[in-house]
């Protein structure tokens, strides 16, 4: 078996690492897969999962960055990997000083958003695709962003579509007096979190009856005082981060995702909720906009986004005053994904491809 070693800064709560355990099963009984983590942070979120998962899992021994970069350089030399997968700015350094080192080393550069955050960000980014053998991108939106952006071309697309165990109930009963509503990710502004309280105090003055409730880690003391000082302590609720085989059961308790990102690649969390027949509330960035469609599977807030909600809550109203059309959009929340390939058979074939 070929020796692939993935390497992720964290295991933090993300899209990026929720896609890794979903397909390690898989992928292990084609390669011996294995995951590199450079950080120790967040070891609580996979202790759900079964060992023959954690297993193949390595952590670097240490939570200080600068001595995981060091502790997984050491690691790589130990493991001797055919292929290294860099997944997220902060494995950058240690991925490109290995391939430097080790040229016969296939490193591939796996993109998961359509923007940079910083300029150190950019800068890494800029330095892998001068070292990289192959990129990978998450989505069409992200492959062209560094495309026009870092001139990256011919990167495969490795979409992160799944095939959930948990299907949605078909005898779901929407019940239009009270509304329930989720968000499953980081807390943060960049995921439109600011954004998605707002829009929930605008329903609360609209008289209509929801709860709210917020599944992840981030910014909660700032998000709670927010929550206070718009007086939706009874309708707005955070909960701790899920593991990760409760996600898609949890779904299944709601009628809405509402997620108002800034940006987005594939969006993990959106892909999952439409799957359970959740009806999303998004905005359409990154490939949100290509597997959804506004006032037919999903509920678009469109750009200028903070000056638009009022628009959105037109939306809403609508689909809440109408329970036939919300049983159409959620049964058609599934719809568009066949026009991809899962997550896993992308992966193995683009890596054959490489390997070969």
């Amino acid at each position: 078996m070929k020796k692939i070693i993935h390497i992720v800064p964290t295991f933090e709560l993300g899209g990026v690492q929720t896609g890794i355990l979903y397909s390690l099963k898989d992928l292990r009984k084609k390669y011996d897969y294995k995951v590199l983590v450079i950080n120790i942070i967040d070891i609580d979120w996979i202790k759900t999962q079964p060992d023959e998962i954690k297993n193949q899992i390595i952590w670097s021994g240490s939570n200080n960055i600068i001595k995981g970069w060091l502790n997984a350089y050491r690691i790589l030399k130990r493991e001797k990997p055919s292929l290294i997968i860099s997944s997220l700015w902060k494995s950058i350094i240690i991925s490109v000083t290995y391939k430097i080192f080790n040229n016969k080393t296939k490193l591939i550069g796996f993109y998961h958003t359509s923007r940079y955050v910083h300029q150190l960000n950019n800068l890494f980014l800029k330095i892998i695709g001068k070292f990289q053998d192959a990129a990978f991108t998450d989505s069409e939106a992200v492959k062209k962003f560094i495309e026009e952006k870092y001139s990256i071309r011919n990167a495969e697309v490795i979409p992160f579509n799944f095939v959930f165990k948990e299907k949605k109930n078909e005898m779901k009963i929407f019940k239009t007096d009270f509304i329930k509503l989720a968000y499953f990710g980081r807390l943060n502004e960049q995921k439109g979190v600011f954004r998605a309280i707002q829009f929930c105090k605008m329903l609360k003055s609209e008289n209509i009856s929801f709860c709210f409730d917020l599944y992840g880690e981030g910014e909660t003391k700032k998000i709670d005082l927010f929550i206070k000082k718009h007086q939706l302590e009874n309708v707005v609720f955070i909960h701790q981060l899920l593991p990760i085989d409760e996600v898609m059961n949890t779904m299944n308790n709601y009628d809405f995702l509402l997620q108002l990102s800034n940006h987005e690649g594939m969006a993990l969390s959106v892909v999952e909720a439409m799957s359970a027949g959740l009806v999303p509330i998004v905005t359409p960035v990154g490939e949100i906009s290509s597997y959804s469609r506004d006032g037919y599977n999903a509920i678009w807030l469109n750009p200028d986004f903070d000056q638009n909600l009022g628009e959105l809550l037109l939306k809403v109203k609508k689909v809440i005053d109408n329970p036939n059309l919300y049983y159409e959009m959620s049964n058609r929340t599934p719809e568009l994904f066949k026009k991809y390939k899962t997550y896993t058979e992308s992966l193995i074939e683009s890596i054959d491809k490489i390997l070969l």
